[in-house]
């Protein structure tokens, strides 16, 4: 539920959510998007957005960001 909650904050400031990854996969759709003239916002997963049976994975949302975009505030 909470990146429901999360996501829905973020929309309302003009955010989409895209897709989530790892860190060190990220820059080239990063570099995409900007070039598209897209603002780039990346996220945090949190540890409560895992699976029940998931607990003993928690570290490994420190390597996934989920990424955001919306157009250009200028």
């Amino acid at each position: 539920m909470y990146r429901e909650e999360r996501d829905e904050e973020l929309g309302r400031a003009g955010w989409s959510r895209r897709f989530s990854g790892p860190v060190n996969k990220l820059q080239d759709s990063i570099d995409l998007y900007e070039s598209l003239g897209m603002e780039v916002l990346l996220d945090d997963l949190s540890a409560r957005e895992l699976a029940a049976e998931c607990g003993d994975c928690a570290l490994a949302v420190t390597f996934f960001k989920v990424l955001y975009t919306r157009r250009r505030q200028e």
